[in-house]
């Protein structure tokens, strides 16, 4: 398990906050973040709940395996 700690400016914030490389959960200004690594690098983003309407639309968009 890696150690290595990585900085990542906050979207909410702007400040630079400071990480271990691992996927985790974060609270800023009541703010619900997750940190994770995808293929643009480690990165900070917000978590937001979305309605049912959205969910529908996001599926037409990217497809669903329910139909």
């Amino acid at each position: 398990m890696s150690t290595e700690e990585i900085s990542i400016q906050c979207p909410v914030c702007r400040r630079e906050h400071i990480f271990t490389k691992d996927v985790q959960e974060f609270h800023c200004r009541g703010k619900h973040l997750v940190l994770f690594s995808d293929r643009h690098g480690w990165r900070l983003m917000e978590v937001r709940k979305i309605s049912e309407k959205e969910d529908r639309e996001l599926d037409k968009i990217w497809g669903s395996s329910e139909e």
